[in-house]
C-alpha cells in the first residue's frame, strides 16, 4: 500500500488555536463587489463568471429563482496572524438559504508545486471559518465546493511554507491511495464492526502526513499500549480518533470515487459483499454513515449501468400513450419531478437497517405503482378526459384495442424512461449529498483530533528540598525537528519549574518522556545531567514532586580510573625498561574500574569477578642491547561475600549533597596470575670471534588470598565544632568522600615459574640455544598487607 495515502500539508497550527472573527472598531469592513446576477430554474441551472460557478439541480429547484455571486474584501482571516491569502465569495439564491440536498460551487484556484487546496465557509453570527467537504477538480483548476446552504465562501492554497497558518479540518482529503486499500479498511470494518489495521494505518499514515510527524511515530503511538511518553487515556483517544478517521477517509474517497465514475464494477461487487456483512451487526457511532454511504454507492451504479434489466422503447404514437404521456407532463396528476423522487428515496438511501436488496426491490415498487397509476379504476373518468385531450391535440378519431397487455407495455416504457432518465441524476444527488454529510463527519473527526492535540498540559516540578536550585532542565529525547531552546529551562530559587506545552507540540517533538537536570553553570552539549526524570503525559497536567528520600548505595565504582591503575607499572633502570610483577593491587583494582559491583536489594554483596588485560609490547634502544618488555594479569576469580547491615542514603539538610551511613563485614578470595616476558638482543665485546646474544625470561607468578574486609564509609563533619545529627527527612554536617574495602587478616600464597631462554650466535654463523625453568615458592606475606584499602567514589557518577 502506498504509506503517503494523503497529501497533508499542514500542522504547527495545531498548537496555535483559531480566533474569533467577530468585527472591532479595528478591523476592517468586509466589502462585496457585485460578479453576476441572473434568473436560475430547472432549464437553466448554472450561474457563472470568471470561472465562479453556481451550480444547481433540479431535485431542489423547479422554478425561476434570482442568483448572485459577489466578490468579498476584508473578510476576517482564517488564521491567527491573518497571513492566509483566501479568495472569498459570497453565493445566494433570493428567498433560500439551504436545500434539500447538494449545490455546488466552484471557485478557480491554481496550485503551485507541493501545494494542496483549502477552503472553508464564514458563519456570519459566530464571525468563524468552519470547514466545508470540497473536492478539487485538477481539469479545471477549481476547488469544487459541496453545500447544502448558502453563505461566504473561500478558498486558498497551503504548503509547508504556510503549515503555521491553518487547521488540519480546512484542507484537501484526497490522496494517493488505490481503490483496493480503502476497500480493504472498509471490509475490515464490516467484518469486525470496529476500525481495524487497515483503517488505522490510513488514518496514521493521513494524519501523520498532516501533522508532519510521519505515520509510523502515529502508528507507534496508536497500537503500542506500552509507548512510553503517554498515559492510556491519551493512547486510547488518539487511536480512537486515527481508526474512525482511516474509516471515514475510505468511506468518502470510494463515494468520491464512485461519483466521478473512477472505480471498476469489480470493486463495486466487492464492496457490495462487505456492506452484506455489516448488516445486523451492533452498531457504532461510524455505522450509520457508513451504510448510508455504501448504499448510495451500490446504487448509483446498479442503476446508471442499469441492472434492472431495462431499455429504452421507441413508444407508438397511439393514443393511449399519448394520454399516458399528457397525465404524466407538468402541471397534471401524474407529474413526479426529480425533486420528488429525491425526496422519496433520500430517506431509503440513508437508512442504515436498509439491505441492498430490500432497496432495490422498494424502490421499483414505488417505480411500478407510479406507473400504472393511470390505469387504476379509480382513474377511470381522468383517463376517458386525457384520452379525450389526445384526440383533440393530435385527431386520433379513435383508440381502440387496450388490453393488459399494452397497458403493461405503456407502464414499461415509462419505467424504463425513469430509470434511464430521470432516476440517475437523482440518485447521483442522494449519493454527493450522503457522501458530504460524511465528509462533514469526517472533518468533524479531524476537528476532534485537532482541538485534542491542541490540548495544553501544564508541566509541573516540585523540589521540596530545593537540592535542585537554580539547576537547568532539558526534556529529553528530542527529535530533529524540536527546537531545543524551547525545551529547556531551569528551577527557580524555590525549587520550583513550571511550564506548559500541547499534546501536538509534544508529538511533533519526538514525545520526550524524561527531564534531564544539571548543574547551574553546565555545559547542556557535554556535561552529562546529575538526574534524569521519567514521565508520562496525562492530561490536564504532569505533576512531579522530587522526593529526596532515604535511599541507599546501589552500586560501588571504583575512584581509580583503569589509567591510574597501572600508571606505575613500568620501570626504568640504567640498562633497560621492564614491567614490574605487581600482583596487588594493580589487578584487582584494575578489574575493579572496568566492573563496577551491583549491589542488591538484599543488600548482600555476592559477586565473582574474573578477567584478564595486557599491557603492548614496549622495546627500545639503549648503548648496551635492543630489549623489550610486556606484561599481563589473569583474574581467576575475585570473590566479595559482605552482607551489609546499614545502608542508607540521607540528604544533607541544607546543602544539594548526600551522606552515606554505611556498615558491613564479610569474606574475601582472590588468584591471579601475573605473566611478565623481557627480551634483550646485544652484542658481545670478544678477545677473539665476535658473538650475538638474545634471550628472553618469562616469568608467571600465581598470587592466591583470602581473609576478612569490612564495608564503610569516608566521612568527616562539614563543621568541626559541630555534632552531626541524623534527622527524620536527613542528616546535618556530615559529608561522605568515599567507601572504603578495608582487608583485613589475609592468608597469602604466591609461587613463581622462569622460563630462560637464550641463543648465542658466533660470526662463523654457528649457534647455540639454551633453556632453562625454575620453580619456587616466594614470600607473599608482604603483597597484601593487612588493613590495605581500595576506596570507591561517593556520591557515584
Amino acid at each position: 500500500m502506498n504509506k503517503r495515502l494523503i497529501s497533508l500539508l499542514l500542522v504547527f497550527a495545531m498548537i496555535i488555536p483559531l480566533v474569533g472573527c467577530g468585527g472591532g472598531s479595528s478591523e476592517p469592513v468586509m466589502k462585496e463587489e457585485l460578479l453576476i446576477e441572473g434568473i436560475v430554474n430547472g432549464e437553466n441551472l448554472i450561474l457563472g463568471s470568471e470561472g465562479v460557478e453556481l451550480r444547481l439541480d433540479p431535485v431542489f429547484i423547479s422554478s425561476d429563482v434570482n442568483a448572485r455571486i459577489s466578490r468579498i474584501f476584508n473578510a476576517p482571516p482564517l488564521d491567527e496572524e491573518g497571513e492566509i491569502n483566501l479568495q472569498v465569495y459570497d453565493f445566494s439564491l433570493e428567498g433560500i438559504t439551504k436545500v434539500d440536498g447538494v449545490i455546488q460551487l466552484a471557485i478557480p484556484l491554481i496550485l503551485a508545486e507541493g501545494e494542496i487546496p483549502g477552503a472553508a465557509y464564514l458563519n456570519e453570527a459566530t464571525g468563524q471559518w468552519e470547514p466545508v467537504a470540497f473536492m478539487y477538480d485538477e481539469a479545471s483548476g477549481s476547488v469544487v465546493i459541496l453545500t447544502d446552504h448558502l453563505s461566504k465562501y473561500g478558498v486558498f492554497t497551503s504548503s509547508n511554507k504556510g503549515k503555521r497558518k491553518a487547521r488540519l479540518e480546512f484542507l484537501g482529503l484526497y490522496g494517493e491511495g488505490r481503490d483496493e486499500d480503502f476497500l480493504e479498511a472498509v471490509e475490515e470494518y464490516s467484518i469486525g464492526g470496529v476500525p481495524a489495521s487497515e483503517c488505522y494505518e490510513i488514518g496514521a499514515s493521513a494524519v501523520g502526513d498532516s501533522l508532519q510527524i510521519g505515520a509510523d511515530i502515529l502508528g507507534n503511538i496508536t497500537q503500542s499500549a506500552g509507548y512510553l511518553a503517554y498515559g492510556e487515556d491519551v493512547l486510547s483517544t488518539i487511536g480512537d480518533h486515527v481508526g474512525n478517521i482511516g474509516l471515514l477517509l475510505s468511506v468518502v474517497q470510494i463515494g468520491t470515487n464512485i461519483y466521478q465514475g473512477k472505480i471498476h464494477e469489480a470493486v463495486v461487487a466487492s464492496l457490495k459483499t462487505s456492506f452484506t456483512y455489516v448488516m445486523g451487526k451492533a452498531a457504532s457511532k461510524l455505522s450509520s454513515s457508513v451504510m448510508s454511504a455504501s448504499m448510495a454507492a451500490v446504487a448509483i451504479v446498479d442503476y446508471s449501468i442499469n441492472k434492472f434489466g431495462t431499455e429504452a422503447v421507441e413508444g407508438r404514437s397511439e393514443i393511449y400513450r399519448e394520454a399516458y404521456a399528457l397525465y404524466h407532463s407538468k402541471g397534471n396528476p401524474g407529474f413526479k419531478g426529480s425533486d420528488y423522487w429525491y425526496k422519496t428515496f433520500y430517506p431509503m438511501f440513508s437508512d442504515p437497517k436498509m439491505t441492498e436488496e430490500g432497496l432495490k426491490t422498494e424502490i421499483d415498487r414505488i417505480v411500478v405503482e407510479h406507473c400504472n397509476e393511470f390505469w387504476l379504476p379509480q382513474n377511470e373518468v381522468e383517463v376517458a378526459d386525457y384520452m379525450s385531450q389526445a384526440r383533440d391535440k393530435f385527431g386520433f378519431s379513435a383508440g381502440g384495442g387496450l388490453n393488459k397487455g399494452l397497458m403493461e407495455e405503456i407502464s414499461n416504457e415509462r419505467r424504463s424512461m425513469l430509470y434511464q432518465d430521470v432516476l440517475p441524476g437523482v440518485f447521483n444527488q442522494i449519493a454527493l449529498r450522503i457522501n458530504m454529510d460524511n465528509e462533514k463527519r469526517l472533518r468533524e473527526e479531524y476537528k476532534s483530533l485537532s482541538d485534542y492535540l491542541n490540548t495544553s498540559i501544564a508541566f509541573n516540578v516540585t523540589d521540596p528540598s530545593k537540592t535542585y536550585a537554580k539547576h537547568q532542565v532539558r526534556f529529553s529525547t528530542l527529535n530533529d525537528k524540536a527546537d531545543a531552546a524551547n525545551w529547556t529551562g531551569r528551577f527557580k530559587d524555590d525549587g520550583t519549574l513550571s511550564t506548559s506545552f500541547t499534546l501536538y507540540g509534544h508529538l511533533y517533538s519526538g514525545s520526550p518522556n524524561k527531564i534531564e537536570i544539571y548543574g547551574p553553570n553546565a555545559d547542556l552539549e557535554k556535561d552529562e545531567p546529575v538526574e534524569t526524570i521519567e514521565f508520562k503525559v496525562t492530561p490536564p497536567s504532569v505533576d512531579i514532586v522530587i522526593k529526596k528520600e532515604t535511599g541507599r548505595l546501589t552500586r560501588l565504582v571504583s575512584a581509580k580510573t583503569s589509567e591510574d591503575a597501572v600508571s606505575n607499572l613500568l620501570v626504568e633502570d640504567e640498562y633497560k625498561s621492564y614491567f614490574a610483577e605487581d600482583m596487588h593491587p594493580l589487578p584487582m583494582e584494575h578489574l575493579l574500574s572496568q566492573q563496577p559491583i551491583t549491589i542488591l536489594e538484599n543488600n548482600v554483596i555476592d559477586v565473582s569477578l574474573s578477567g584478564s588485560w595486557a599491557t603492548d609490547t614496549v622495546s627500545g634502544k639503549n648503548q648496551y642491547a635492543e630489549w623489550s618488555t610486556q606484561y599481563k594479569y589473569d583474574v581467576k576469580n575475585f570473590h566479595l561475600n559482605i552482607p551489609i547491615t546499614v545502608n542508607n542514603d540521607l540528604p544533607v539538610i541544607g546543602t544539594d549533597k548526600t551522606a552515606l551511613l554505611l556498615d558491613g563485614k564479610g569474606t574475601y578470595s582472590y588468584t591471579v596470575t601475573i605473566t611478565t616476558v623481557t627480551t634483550s638482543n646485544q652484542e658481545v665485546p670478544a678477545i677473539g670471534e665476535k658473538a650475538w646474544i638474545s634471550g628472553s625470561v618469562t616469568r608467571t607468578t600465581t598470587f592466591t588470598s583470602s581473609g576478612d574486609v569490612e564495608l564503610y564509609t569516608h566521612s568527616n563533619a562539614i563543621d568541626s565544632s559541630k555534632p552531626v545529627t541524623v534527622l527524620e527527612n536527613g542528616i546535618e554536617n556530615l559529608e561522605t568522600k568515599a567507601v572504603v574495602l578495608n582487608f583485613q587478616n589475609p592468608v597469602n600464597q604466591a609461587n613463581v615459574v622462569e622460563n630462560h631462554y637464550l641463543k648465542t650466535t658466533w660470526e662463523d654463523k654457528t649457534e647455540k640455544e639454551e633453556t632453562s625453568t625454575n620453580e619456587y615458592p616466594i614470600d607473599a606475606t608482604y603483597i597484601l598487607d593487612n588493613g590495605y584499602q581500595i576506596f570507591f567514589k561517593y556520591p557515584v557518577e
